[in-house]
């Protein structure tokens, strides 16, 4: 069985749980980015698994739905998906499965494990400490790559895990009209358009800035895993093709990037098995 896992991650979660998949059945491991200049996507390799993050509350990343656009012959695949999620995991992989069916493939299985919260952004919800609540989850992460493993070995199908769909009932409205509200009270003005709401998240890199700890060393720019960030008289510049995923304001050896006035004196965080170049590597 020739596997390959691609990851997409910001702060480490997701390339954690990819890693130790890939070390367990033997797989491939490769970043999203390094396959993006594509046209085309091909692989050998008989069975794909895709790792990545929810974003928000049940977002999938951009650049996750553009890989899938670019994956060839994934009919005869055995594909699955795994997601991380630091508060809930919605409908994350039944949008993944219909992506793929889309390309004329077949979700075989999805997963989705909880990880430490790592959206900044996001006002009561987030702390960036790693503490007894943090190591549980990372304790329960070895036991689900396990199960997932096993799973994937065996080719078993069928099991597809999302958030209850009352919670997302709940929930979702809520997430919609935030994002709704951040986006036109903000970004259209800034923009000065009525571009749709996916059309305006990679313009949403505005609310980023750096303050006076920033000392332009360049460790934003070379981790971020869209190029999306230039450095310009020795700061970071924004060019808005922004993923969301923070790697910029997590990794920040100076926590000089913040995000509009919600990051500030808030503690960074970023998975503690992840060094600084093995995100660098994911580029």
């Amino acid at each position: 069985m020739s596997v390959d896992i691609y990851y997409f991650s910001g702060t480490g979660n997701s390339l954690v749980v990819a890693r130790d998949i890939a070390r367990k059945i033997n797989g491939k491991l490769i970043s999203i980015p390094s396959v993006m200049n594509k046209d085309r996507i091909e692989t050998e390799a008989n069975v794909i698994g895709v790792v990545f993050p929810v974003h928000g509350i049940f977002r999938i990343p951009s650049i996750v739905e553009r890989f899938v656009g670019k994956l060839d012959d994934v009919n005869s695949k055995y594909i699955f998906a795994v997601t991380t999620y630091g508060s809930m995991a919605g409908g994350a992989v039944k949008s993944f499965r219909k992506m793929v069916e889309s390309r004329g493939g077949k979700l075989s299985v999805g997963f989705a494990i909880h990880m430490p919260m790592n959206n900044i952004t996001i006002p009561f919800m987030y702390s960036g400490a790693v503490g007894d609540k943090e190591q549980k989850l990372f304790a329960d992460l070895h036991r689900k790559v396990n199960f997932i493993c096993e799973y994937v070995s065996t080719r078993n199908e069928g099991k597809f895990e999302a958030t209850n769909k009352l919670l997302v009932s709940l929930f979702y409205p809520i997430d919609k009209i935030f994002a709704k509200w951040r986006i036109e009270s903000k970004y259209n003005k800034l923009t000065n358009s009525n571009l749709n709401k996916d059309d305006l998240w990679p313009l949403m890199d505005v609310s980023f800035h750096f303050d006076e700890k920033c000392d332009g060393c360049g460790v934003c720019s070379r981790i971020c895993p869209v190029n999306n960030i230039k450095m310009v008289d020795n700061a970071p510049s924004w060019q808005h093709h922004c993923e969301r995923c923070l790697a910029c304001l997590q990794w920040c050896p100076k926590e000089a990037i913040q995000f509009e006035k919600i990051s500030l004196g808030r503690k960074r965080y970023h998975h503690p098995d992840v060094e600084i170049s093995d995100m660098m590597r994911q580029n």
